[in-house]
C-alpha cells in the first residue's frame, strides 16, 4: 500500500506543477490577450474554450489523482493523513515547479502547446467546423510570433 501511495503521490506532484506551469505559460504567451476577434472584450469565445481545454487536461489528472491519494490513504489511516499527504503533494509540487522543463514559457511546454493546437487545427478541419479552425490559427499564429519564446529557449544560468 505504501508503495502504490508513494507513486501516486510523486505523478501527483509532477501534474500539479505541470497545470501550474501551462497556466503560466499560456499567460506568458499572452492566449487570451484580447486580439482581432469578435466579441465585447476582443476575446472570442471559440479562443477561451480552447485555452481552457488545453489547461483542463493537466488540472483533471492532478484532480483525480489527488482523490485517489486521499481516497487510499485515509482508508488505510485516518481522513487526516489523506489530507496531509496530499497537502505536502502541493508543497511538493511547488518545488517540482522550478525544473526548467516547468518553467514558464519553456521551449518544452510551448512545444506541447504547439502540438496540442495542431492536432485540434486537424480536428477541426476535419470537422468543417471553421469558427474554432479560425481561433486555433490566430492562437497558433500568436505562439510563433511570440518573442518570449526565443528569450525561453536560452539557458538559465
Amino acid at each position: 500500500m505504501a508503495i502504490a501511495v508513494t507513486l501516486l503521490s510523486v505523478t501527483l506532484m509532477f501534474f500539479m506543477a505541470f497545470a501550474s506551469a501551462v497556466q503560466r505559460t499560456i499567460r506568458a504567451l499572452g492566449l487570451l490577450n484580447p486580439g482581432t476577434q469578435e466579441g465585447p472584450s476582443g476575446i472570442s469565445s471559440q479562443r477561451v474554450l480552447i485555452v481552457l481545454g488545453m489547461y483542463l487536461k493537466p488540472l483533471n489528472a492532478a484532480f483525480l489523482l489527488a482523490l485517489a491519494v486521499y481516497l487510499i490513504t485515509a482508508r488505510a489511516s485516518a481522513w487526516y493523513y489523506g489530507a496531509a499527504i496530499v497537502v505536502l503533494c502541493w508543497i511538493g509540487s511547488l518545488v517540482l515547479g522550478t525544473s526548467p522543463f516547468l518553467r514558464p514559457a519553456s521551449s518544452q511546454l510551448v512545444g506541447l502547446l504547439t502540438a496540442d493546437l495542431e492536432r485540434r487545427r486537424e480536428w477541426y478541419r476535419n470537422t468543417h467546423n471553421a469558427a474554432h479552425l479560425s481561433a486555433v490559427e490566430e492562437l497558433l499564429g500568436r505562439i510563433r510570433s511570440s518573442p518570449r519564446i526565443q528569450n525561453a529557449a536560452t539557458p538559465y544560468r
